[in-house]
C-alpha cells in the first residue's frame, strides 16, 4: 500500500513538472512586433526633460516625506511621550 502511494506521489509530481513546463512555453502563433527602445536615449532633448523631472519628482517625494515626518512629530508631542514607543 505505501510503495503504491509513494509511486502515486512521484507520478503526480513528474506529471505536474510536464505540465508546467508546457505552460511555459511561447506560443509559436503569437507574433512579437520590435521591441520599444527607450525614448530617452535617441533624442538628447526627451534625455533632458527626463532628467529634470526626475529631479523634481525626487524633491517632491524629499518634501512629502519631511512632512509625513513632522505630522508624525506633532502628533506623538499631542499624544505624550508614553506612547512615542509606538511610532518606533
Amino acid at each position: 500500500m505505501k510503495l503504491r502511494s509513494l509511486v502515486l506521489l512521484i507520478a503526480g509530481v513528474v506529471l505536474g513538472m510536464k505540465l508546467a513546463a508546457k505552460l511555459r512555453e511561447d506560443d509559436p502563433y503569437v507574433v512579437h512586433g520590435p521591441q520599444r527602445q527607450r525614448g530617452d536615449q535617441r533624442n538628447p532633448s526627451l534625455r533632458l526633460v527626463s532628467g529634470q523631472v526626475q529631479r523634481l519628482t525626487d524633491a517632491a517625494t524629499g518634501k512629502s516625506l519631511d512632512a509625513i515626518r513632522r505630522v508624525r512629530s506633532e502628533i506623538r508631542d499631542r499624544l505624550g511621550e508614553d506612547d512615542a514607543a509606538a511610532w518606533n
